[in-house]
Order: structure tokens, then C-alpha cells, then sequence
């Protein structure tokens, strides 16, 4: 072998090792919203810290991608809790169309959200509700879930309220600062709940019963959601008093054929990395790593269960 030809070959041994360092997966995400902004912290986190490529693969809903990442043409999507279960198992939202491909990578941050109403309504709880003007989703969005959910911890269910058809949650916003609708459905201290706050003069958060049996009917619509209690904050519009709000985990999934290396190294870069992704916005005030292990009745990928246990967190 020449010397140049020696030369080439070292060259090209460099650029694949060095491709090969930096292979680049994707990460399905939504193009607004919450979960956009928690994939693009994601990606951007991986990517800068773990020694691997992650892009964002965005589509318009979280439905739309989990066919993908159950298929094996994107690597890792992130969903609600609720969502995921319901894909794995082919139920709810997604009844008949099981996605038994898809594995728990990590548990994320805790998501709230509730029911508010304008700050003077004469709505005081849920069963308030009874007959007045509440936003309705398509049957099997993930909206009409929520709202039946919201319903039935008072023991109600949509034909006790006058339902007002919205598409999706950006109309149901509008519908409801228009005045058409007497409540919705908001993230505690989420942007849309100050711009809220703000535009009608001021809101307020119904508190959900925390009776096990109302827990109960709520997750007959939601599995593997809780209640929480959130305490009054200058930096949460709405909550006058100590207020049950509704919970939900995040979480990120992959492919079960991803290699168990990919997935190790993922959840250990954000194992090792809460500063930067708290830094990254609002919606990881919650995020704890010792959680990212937590049964939440998915299975999880064998390179996440490798990392947990290394970890020490991985309890089962």
C-alpha cells in the first residue's frame, strides 16, 4: 500500500468512526404546543450531550407519529402516559390498533391540568357544570377523554352539559374567551392559562374531589392519571386556594429494536442533565431523574432497564 493510499484509508477509517459517534435518530413530536417544546428540549439535550444526533420528527398530532415509532421509521416519540398506554394496548383512543412495538424509555415530568372558569362565574365546582355551556371533542380525541374525565368526578357525563363542538384545543381556547363556553381545560401555569387570566380579568381553577371512587371514574377515561394538590402562587393564575388538579406523567418511548446502546445512552444523557433541560422552559418544573423508572404499566426498552438498574433507581 503507497503511503497516500495509506493516507486515504486512515482518512476515511476517521470520517466513519466519526460518523458512527454521531449517529443522528429521530424524535417524534408534535409542530405546537407542549409536547414540541419537550421534544425539542429533548433533542437538543441528546444531542449536545450524549454524543448522538437527535432530531425532531414533527408532525401535526401525537397520533400520528406513534404508527411511526411503532414501525421502526422513527427511533423515540414522547406522549402523555395516557396516550402511550392506550397505544401499546390498543385501546381508548387507539381501540383496535395496538402498537405492541413500542417500549418505555422514561418516565418524565408530571403534567397538571383543570378545568377553569372566569374569575366571578358562579360556577364554584365541577358539578356546577350541570347544564351549562362545556367544549366537546370528536369521540376518541384526546380532548373528549379529558373532558369526560373532568365530567365524571362529579358523576356527570356529557348529556348533563350543553356541549359546544370545538375541534381542538386552540378553539376551544377561543371559544371560551369569546364567552360561547362557561369552562376549559388549561396546564397549570401555562402560558395559555395567564394569557387567560389576563385577557378575562382574571380566572379561577375548579378543585377536582379526591374521593377514590370519583378517582376512580376519572381514570376510567384517563388510566394511570392522579390528583394532586396545588397550593395558591403568584406564578399559577387561577388557584385561590388549595386546588386538586388533574396529573399525568410525560414520557419517552422508543422502538423495542432500537439497540439497547442507543436507548442506554439516551436516558443516561438525561439522567445526568436535569439542569440544562429545567433551564430549557417551564414544563420540566417537575422533572425528577430518580422517577424516570417508574411503573406506569408500559413495558420498558431493555436499554433503559440496563441504565436504571446501573443507576441504582430501577426497583422491580
Amino acid at each position: 500500500m503507497t503511503r497516500s493510499t495509506m493516507i486515504i484509508a486512515g482518512l476515511l477509517a476517521a470520517a466513519m468512526a466519526g460518523e458512527a459517534m454521531a449517529q443522528t435518530v429521530g424524535i417524534g413530536s408534535t409542530t405546537r404546543g407542549g409536547t414540541s417544546q419537550i421534544g425539542r428540549s429533548i433533542a437538543a439535550v441528546i444531542s449536545e450531550h450524549s454524543g448522538m444526533q437527535m432530531r425532531p420528527q414533527e408532525l401535526a398530532n401525537t397520533a400520528d407519529y406513534m404508527p411511526l415509532v411503532n414501525a421502526g421509521e422513527i427511533e423515540f416519540g414522547i406522549s402523555n402516559v395516557v396516550q402511550l398506554y392506550y397505544a401499546f394496548n390498543g385501546t381508548g383512543m387507539s381501540e383496535g390498533r395496538p402498537n405492541k412495538d413500542l417500549r418505555l424509555a422514561a418516565v418524565l415530568m408530571p403534567f397538571r391540568a383543570g378545568f377553569i372558569v372566569p374569575k366571578d362565574s358562579p360556577v364554584k365546582s365541577v358539578a356546577d357544570l350541570r347544564g351549562r355551556n362545556v367544549p366537546v371533542f370528536k369521540k376518541g380525541a384526546l380532548g373528549d377523554h379529558v373532558v369526560r374525565a373532568y365530567l365524571a368526578n362529579a358523576g356527570m357525563t356529557v348529556d348533563d352539559v350543553k356541549g359546544v363542538p370545538v375541534p381542538n384545543f386552540p378553539r376551544m381556547w377561543d371559544s371560551f374567551k369569546q364567552g360561547s363556553t362557561d369552562v376549559t381545560v388549561v396546564v397549570v401555569g401555562s402560558g395559555q392559562n395567564r394569557e387567560l387570566d389576563k385577557t378575562l380579568g382574571g380566572v379561577r381553577f375548579l378543585s377536582f374531589d379526591p374521593a377514590a371512587d370519583r378517582l376512580a371514574a376519572m381514570q376510567d377515561w384517563l388510566p394511570q392519571m392522579y390528583l394532586l394538590p396545588v397550593e395558591p402562587s403568584p406564578k399559577i393564575p387561577g388557584v385561590m386556594a388549595t386546588t386538586n388538579v388533574m396529573t399525568y406523567d410525560y414520557t419517552f418511548f422508543a422502538n423495542k429494536d432500537v439497540s439497547d446502546e442507543v436507548v442506554y445512552n439516551a436516558v443516561k444523557t438525561l439522567y445526568e442533565q436535569e439542569a440544562p433541560l429545567k433551564a430549557s422552559g417551564p414544563f420540566w418544573t417537575g422533572f425528577t431523574p430518580a422517577r424516570m423508572a417508574n411503573d406506569v404499566s408500559v413495558p420498558f426498552h431493555d436499554g433503559a432497564m440496563k441504565f436504571y438498574k446501573d443507576a441504582g433507581i430501577w426497583k422491580r
